[in-house]
């Protein structure tokens, strides 16, 4: 069970992801992914970050073959503060779940998602790396 308190986003998000583990034949994968992706606010990089990887790591717990589209998130936002190696993404994930005093604090499920799934993540992180930053690329 999560216990965010606060934002308004997250308190909702936490009752959505309730209803997602009690009955997750109810909710429909598209309903899954808009769901999470509405709790996202305005922040800035690095905080998204975080609280990306607070929102989306339950999703990909929950719905493994989801995991693809919900970090894309994080992702980019590495990217659009400064991240250039993309051999650092999972390096970033696991930073953030072991970390002091995060900006937004991981769920348990999210927490051990980032600790023991998410490190056997980093050919598909790679990709995910390479593919935003090449859609967010100038050029492009």
């Amino acid at each position: 069970m999560t216990h965010w308190s606060h934002p308004k986003q997250l308190v909702e998000l936490a009752k959505f992801y309730e209803q997602a583990r009690n009955s997750p034949e109810s909710i429909s994968d598209a309903e899954f992914i808009a769901s999470i992706t509405k709790s996202f606010w305005p922040t800035n990089c690095w905080s998204f970050v975080e609280a990306a990887f607070a929102i989306v790591a339950p999703g990909c717990a929950m719905r493994p073959h989801l995991t693809r589209q919900l970090i894309e998130h994080p992702i980019e936002a590495m990217i659009a503060g400064g991240l250039e190696d993309p051999n650092e993404v999972v390096t970033q994930g696991i930073a953030y779940a072991t970390k002091q005093s995060p900006y937004v604090e991981p769920s348990a499920e999210g927490r051990q998602w980032l600790l023991n799934e998410w490190p056997k993540l980093g050919s598909l992180a790679t990709a995910v790396f390479k593919e935003k930053w090449d859609e967010l690329s100038p050029e492009a």
